[in-house]
């Protein structure tokens, strides 16, 4: 087995080298959309198409406004509008739907320590509210802040900007999700948990993993990336970056379950996983995951541990370089930011 290397500019483990028709609504936040009408890909067997087109960014990293720099994550919401963490360039854009260029709601464009700035390369996942208030993983400045809609800065949500393990800190915050109630959830790379901050808190709970410890055992985290919750079932899915797996975990519980991956081995195969980072599922919990040290996109059926490879197997528009993410508008396309390609990927649902 080749042996595992970690990536300083990302912070990342990875190893070197019968259809069914269903209508969803929920009404925790704008991420999860109402859609009407559509089926079930696991049922009707259509994927995606597997060339991408280019929709945000142009591949070539710049600051302009129809630019992006190593694009780190997105946020989609209910009008299939974008948010789009531009991390090498210190902000956050917004495009609306099918627009050419963004508009700045976040960041100055130059990297600091401010309470408008954003960390140097540092940005990782984002939430946007009902209120369009958008919640930031300014990992390299070791904080969470939100920024209110139309703001020119940002406010202290979790932690103190100085990273460390006690539970008013964070330790590299990567994945976030904020609930109906405003409770934060946040994965803390570095500290290998999940916590929880309740609205208006400057201390955290955690409510997955063991603060400090890392492993491979079902009650343990390894460098957790992305995060989804089911605020229905109050069930974590986290991307287990280290481990390379997906677990689902009861907020609160002593242990999770895997759900894609195999812990502790990385590999190409279907039922394997390298470095996942970020993750999402569809209204049948379906589950999509950036499967980033393979450069692909897996989508697995609920209930299945065999993965198919729908972002990334191939080469020209069917090649990823360095995904970060993945996400769906209302009509099941797949979305892709590529960090070392300076744009985010679309892949049409067929």
């Amino acid at each position: 087995m080749a042996p595992w290397c970690f990536l300083e500019s990302s912070r990342l483990w990875y190893l070197c080298a019968t259809s069914s028709t269903t209508s969803s609504t929920t009404s925790s936040t704008t991420s999860s959309t109402t859609t009407t009408g559509l089926s079930n890909p696991c049922y009707n067997g259509t994927y995606w198409n597997v060339t991408g087109v280019t929709y945000a960014g142009t591949g070539t990293n710049g600051n302009a406004w129809n630019q992006l720099y190593a694009p780190s994550a997105l946020f989609i919401d209910s009008d299939d509008n974008m948010y789009i963490s531009d991390s090498g360039n210190f902000r956050i854009m917004y495009y609306l739907l099918n627009a050419a260029s963004g508009t700045l709601v976040a960041g100055t464009g130059v990297g600091g320590t401010a309470l408008n700035q954003l960390a140097v390369a540092g940005i990782r996942y984002l939430y946007v509210d009902v209120n369009q208030s958008i919640y930031i993983n300014d990992a390299y400045n070791n904080r969470i802040v939100r920024w209110a809609s139309g703001g020119s800065t940002g406010v202290l949500k979790a932690g103190t900007g100085t990273g460390g393990s006690a539970l008013t800190q964070v330790n590299y915050p990567y994945g976030i999700w904020v609930d109906s109630t405003s409770n934060i959830f946040v994965t803390e790379l570095s500290n290998h948990r999940v916590t929880k901050w309740a609205p208006s808190s400057s201390t955290g709970v955690v409510v997955a993993g063991v603060s400090g410890s890392s492993g491979l055992t079902t009650n343990l985290l390894f460098s957790p990336a992305g995060l989804y919750y089911d605020e229905a079932n109050q069930d974590l899915y986290i991307a287990n970056n280290g481990a390379s797996t997906v677990v689902k975990w009861t907020a609160g519980a002593s242990n999770g379950t895997i759900v894609a991956g195999v812990s502790g081995s990385t590999g190409s195969s279907a039922n394997k996983l390298n470095g996942p980072t970020g993750i999402t599922l569809d209204q049948w919990k379906n589950l999509y995951v950036n499967d980033r040290g393979n450069n692909r996109i897996q989508f697995f059926c609920h209930g299945s541990l065999t993965g198919v490879t729908i972002a990334g197997n191939g080469t020209g528009g069917t090649l990823l370089s360095g995904p970060y993410d993945v996400k769906l508008d209302s009509k099941q396309n797949v979305y892709v930011p590529e960090y070392g390609g300076g744009r985010v990927t679309k892949f049409a649902k067929l």
